[in-house]
């Protein structure tokens, strides 16, 4: 990057003069133009272009004087020369306020100095300067794709740019979790504390999301400067570039400025940085799918009661699952996954699996993820589904289904895995049906609730108070009323009269209204506990078998 002060130290300007503008004297210059008739509009598609001329246009255009130079600075231009002489003996005095107001330079050169030969000495500076740039970067990205072919992996290509660079270099998942790190020299505090996290804190991934840096990436594909947010312990500047597999972000590659400032290099490098990390993930993700396909033929497998095959004891040591220890099925679903395409579930699930440091598998099945987990106890499975849950709850929220354990042993009336595998299914669909948008929930835990699932039609359709729903239901359609609405938060919060009206957002005398009409439609009492806990029941069997 050539700067207007590096230029006045070129021999060809050692008789020109800096008439203003002098704080602005580190913009950069990328071109050279020259400019003499009359309105013309500046408009080129590039910014920190040096303008020469010899005032015409300013000449024949007096009316200029007064906005040439703040529409040259909103243009992003360099900077003025102003060869004096020819139309103006000193540079017009407008300009000149204008140039120190908005630290932008204005440099005057004698007559006899010609444009050819600035023009010549500052683009064989910035041709040179490119030149030597694209060298240093084709070095680094033959340095980088190295890498690749000798399998290395995402920390080792983080140390090598750290050491090519002088930075410390981050990757994270496409949900901020830090993948690989190396360190060089000084970081600011949002750095160390998304290393102590293992993730960017949830206040930093906000305040980016909000200033539009991953709308920008997803756009573009392209890298991006991040200036500092010192109230939130970035201090430093940063440039990202996102990882790209497929056409999808799979994660982001960063680089932080340390102590001095960033350089074109340090964006080309990190281009460079973000091909060979896409190109690691993507064997890594080749390597996943394999594995996955065969982990879900596995399991099928089992499903079938195949245990004690040869064939089947090869694989199960291949993929590290252990045949004689209890196991536990999990169902999971994301309800953002659809909102969110490119955002992968697999990766932060098997991540957290991972850290468990136990056994597992995990593959898709039906639209969601089936994960197979190794855990001695019921409860300490159902535990480990919460903490995963819970972990994941701010970036990706999930609903776990959890089945019963099972036992490698054939004692009757233990759990199979089959069933252990239909119950985790059965637990997520109610869950689903009923509303909820994330955490586990135990098949223990349905009681009543496996039941009305189970209900056949036949059965429900005896039932008087599915009768009083159907009508309740057909009330609100006709009058675009929320008496069926009401009644379930009403009977879900325990018949708590203000509770349920501030959840409704509605008058606790509103609620009263509205109850009172449901006990004259379906000639109900709700004070009565039997038939409010018959209504319960029947709301619950409703929202199960709702289409």
């Amino acid at each position: 990057m050539l700067t207007v002060r590096e230029a006045l130290a070129f021999p060809v300007f050692a008789s020109a003069q800096l008439v203003a503008g002098a704080d602005g004297l580190a913009r950069s210059i990328q071109w050279v133009h020259v400019v003499d008739y009359a309105r013309a509009h500046y408009q080129w598609q590039r910014e920190g272009i040096l303008l020469l001329t010899t005032g015409a246009g300013l000449y024949e255009q007096p009316e200029l004087h007064d906005t040439l130079i703040a529409k040259l600075d909103q243009l992003g231009f360099a900077g003025l020369v102003l060869s004096v002489g020819h139309y103006f003996d000193h540079t017009p005095a407008p300009l000149m306020r204008q140039a120190n107001a908005l630290g932008f330079p204005i440099i005057e050169t004698p007559p006899d100095l010609l444009f050819i030969q600035i023009t010549e000495a500052v683009l064989k500076h910035i041709v040179n300067q490119q030149y030597d740039l694209l060298q240093r970067s084709a070095q680094f990205n033959q340095q980088l794709t190295e890498l690749v072919l000798q399998g290395a992996g995402l920390s080792e290509l983080t140390q090598t740019l750290a050491n090519l660079l002088h930075r410390s270099i981050t990757v994270e998942s496409v949900l901020f979790q830090v993948l690989a790190d190396a360190q060089w020299g000084e970081v600011d505090a949002a750095r160390r504390r998304s290393l102590e996290q293992g993730k960017t804190t949830q206040e930093l991934v906000d305040r980016l999301m909000q200033s539009g840096i991953y709308t920008r990436l997803l756009k573009t594909m392209k890298p991006a400067q991040v200036p500092p947010i010192p109230e939130l312990g970035m201090s430093m500047p940063r440039i990202v570039a996102p990882i790209i597999v497929k056409r999808e972000i799979h994660g982001y590659i960063w680089i932080i400025a340390g102590n001095t400032p960033l350089t074109p290099l340090d964006e080309l490098a990190l281009s460079h940085g973000a091909t060979v990390a896409a190109l690691i993930l993507f064997k890594e993700q080749s390597v996943r799918q394999a594995t996955v396909a065969l982990q879900g033929d596995f399991f099928s497998q089992l499903l079938q009661g195949a245990t004690d095959t040869l064939d089947l004891t090869e694989q199960a040591q291949r993929i590290g699952y252990r045949l004689d220890r209890p196991h536990q099925v999990w169902m999971i679903h994301s309800p953002r996954v659809a909102e969110v395409a490119h955002l992968p579930l697999e990766t932060p699930m098997r991540q957290w699996l991972a850290q468990q440091h136990q056994p597992f598998l995990l593959f898709p099945r039906d639209q969601n993820w089936v994960a197979v987990v190794e855990c001695q106890t019921r409860q300490e499975g159902y535990q480990k589904a919460i903490a995963m849950t819970e972990s994941l709850q701010t970036t990706l929220p999930i609903l776990i289904g959890v089945g019963e354990i099972c036992h490698p042993s054939n004692v009757s009336r233990e759990t199979t895995l089959q069933q252990s595998y239909e119950q985790a299914q059965e637990t997520l669909q109610i869950a689903i049906a009923l509303g909820k948008k994330q955490g586990a929930i135990a098949f223990q835990e349905l009681g009543l609730l496996h039941w009305l699932y189970r209900l056949s039609p036949e059965e429900r359709s005896a039932n008087i108070y599915l009768t009083h729903i159907e009508t309740l239901r057909a009330y609100d359609a006709k009058r675009n009323t929320d008496l069926l609405t009401s009644l379930t938060s009403y009977l879900d919060h325990g018949g708590a009269l203000v509770e349920t009206a501030a959840v409704l957002h509605i008058h606790r005398n509103t609620l009263l209204h509205r109850l009172e009409r449901i006990e004259s439609l379906c000639q109900v009492d709700l004070k009565d506990p039997i038939q409010r806990l018959n209504f319960h029941v029947a709301l619950k069997s409703y929202h199960l078998h709702s289409p």
